[in-house]
């Protein structure tokens, strides 16, 4: 359960790093490429 901010940016930074790792499986060309790597951008500006 989140708390506190400090928890949520915590949160955020382990979705980053996983998304980060995901996005070796698809081709730099691809939809799912692309859609991820807007979500992770996102999510980086609202840290």
């Amino acid at each position: 359960m989140i708390q506190s901010d400090g928890d949520l940016r915590n949160w955020k930074q382990e979705q980053l790093n996983y998304f980060k790792g995901y996005l070796d499986n698809f081709r730099k060309d691809s939809r799912e490429y692309k859609l991820l790597l807007e979500g992770i951008r996102e999510l980086e500006n609202s840290l």
